[in-house]
């Protein structure tokens, strides 16, 4: 196994790593995070994060540690932006292979790493250089740890997970594992008691809040408001994208980021009730679920949220499959399989969008999907365990391929700004003042160090940019303008999603 193990954690690295480099960081929040790191070193204070020179109270810091490290050693790039998330991924499908095999079995430790290692959103947040694969394996660690009643990692892992988002990294593992006991009717003192919080607390809180106490101390009142109350309160009662958040948005983005095993979690939905007869299998519902639900509620949505929820999602699926494998269950799985896999290549042959090589290209990667999801269904029927976990294996690393290589120009041009910055760098300019869109700005920082000043958040062109300045601003904005407004501008250039103009 341990030979196995190695294989995986190879596998993971190649998944993660292939081609991270080809797509700049995505606007607007991986720059944002590249862009604080960068500025951490600049400046040598690694407790007071800053953005354009200014204090930023947006995330705690650990995320930014983590990336600043990275640059240190390999230097300021698109490629170390994204590796601690890349490695923390890798490390934590073999922890979930570990901790999943000494509560279940060798067979099911190994599938559940597999399904997490694999699944979309996994691998899409792996290769991103944002906060929340370093929250999810804290998370992850502290879950199984309590489950498995090892409270010296579990505590350490909430006061890490603090440091990684804020608040939720003591929140979520507390109320998951209440909600387990309640759902056992055993939310009494002896259970309550069991779980060493009299000390636990105590060691995660000497972990996770020296940071918050400094960060008190020293910028008072303007970091409590914009840190507990906007980015943590503010932001689950209101939305921050509005007409963004819908209840079942979550179901969506669990559809597209459960693939290539989209029909196997489906299938595990059926067994909810049966598993929830046994406590740890209960456990992993509940988890599952709590976070699901949390932020289905939340006003403010991003598909990332929901990365937690992923390796208790593999534990149970693999204890699905594994059913389906010992002649358990019906084999209903394999038509969901191929269906999401159909579904998959069909959105992806209709995606509008023209990848290097053409329609050759787009539906060449179609046509490898359906073989493959064909073979797949076949070696799965025929029960070649490591077979099918080998397509398996290959599906993801076609989509992953194909994403950043045939795909990676329109994605480029759709959702990063590294390329405008360096064309307004080129562009010859006058001395004098340059606006930049929040939405381009820290892209435009990292890469090429132009900094610009703040575009007004409501932009009135006769009445806050001075006569004579530069801006940057998305085309949507600028496709709002009366006549009137625009009859003051001047545009320099302009590609499908941008507008450099200067005021007249």
């Amino acid at each position: 196994m341990a030979s196995d193990r190695k294989y995986l954690f190879i596998y993971c690295l190649i998944l993660f790593l292939l081609f991270l480099w080809n797509v700049p960081l995505l606007d607007p929040d991986e720059p944002v995070y590249g862009e604080t790191a960068k500025e951490m070193l600049a400046t040598g204070d690694f407790l007071s994060p800053r953005i354009y020179g200014e204090f930023w109270y947006d995330k705690p810091p650990l995320f930014y540690w983590l990336e600043a490290a990275s640059f240190s050693i390999l230097g300021i790039s698109t490629f170390s932006a994204r590796l601690p998330s890349a490695l923390i991924g890798a490390l934590t499908v073999l922890y979930v292979w570990y901790e999943t095999e000494k509560l279940f079995s060798r067979r099911t430790g190994f599938l559940a790493a597999a399904i997490l290692a694999t699944s979309l959103e996994f691998t899409v947040l792996a290769r991103s250089a944002v906060t929340d694969m370093t929250l999810t394996a804290a998370l992850t660690v502290a879950l199984f740890s309590f489950v498995r009643q090892n409270y010296v990692p579990a505590y350490i892992a909430c006061g890490l997970a603090l440091l990684a988002k804020g608040p939720i990294g003591f929140g979520f593992p507390a109320l998951i594992v209440a909600l387990w006991l309640l759902a056992q009717k055993k939310f009494t003192l002896r259970p309550i008691m069991a779980l060493r919080w009299y000390w636990g607390i105590p060691l995660a809180c000497l972990v996770g809040l020296p940071w918050y106490i400094y960060m008190t101390a020293v910028h008072g009142q303007p970091f409590i408001d914009t840190f507990l109350g906007y980015h943590n309160l503010v932001r689950f009662t209101a939305p921050e994208h509005v007409g963004k958040d819908h209840w079942w948005l979550y179901l969506v983005v669990l559809t597209a980021g459960c693939f290539p095993w989209t029909g196997a979690v489906c299938g595990m939905l059926t067994r909810l009730r049966d598993f929830a007869r046994d406590p740890v299998k209960l456990y992993f519902i509940v988890w599952a679920a709590f976070i699901f639900l949390f932020f289905s509620a939340s006003s403010t949505q991003l598909f990332s949220y929901i990365l937690p929820m992923y390796p208790a999602l593999a534990v149970l699926t693999a204890l699905y499959l594994e059913e389906i494998f010992d002649g358990r269950r019906s084999r209903f799985f394999t038509q969901l399989h191929l269906f999401f896999i159909a579904i998959t290549a069909a959105a992806l042959g209709m995606a509008p969008l023209t990848p290097a090589g053409g329609d050759f290209g787009k539906y060449g990667t179609v046509l490898v999907l359906l073989l493959l999801g064909l073979l797949g269904v076949r070696t799965f029927q025929w029960r070649h365990f490591r077979t099918f976990l080998l397509v398996q294996g290959a599906l993801a690393l076609c989509l992953t391929i194909a994403a950043w290589t045939l795909f990676a120009a329109p994605v480029r041009e759709a959702f990063t700004s590294a390329d405008l910055s360096m064309r307004v760098q080129l562009t010859e300019r006058e001395d004098a003042p340059l606006y930049i869109d929040p939405f381009y700005r820290p892209a435009s920082a990292f890469y090429h160090d132009l900094y610009g000043l703040r575009m007004p958040d409501e932009l009135t062109p006769s009445e806050q940019v001075p006569d004579g300045s530069y801006l940057l601003v998305q085309k949507k904005i600028t496709d709002d303008w009366s006549p009137e407004e625009h009859a003051q501008w001047h545009i320099i250039w302009e590609t499908p999603t941008a507008s450099f103009l200067r005021k007249l």
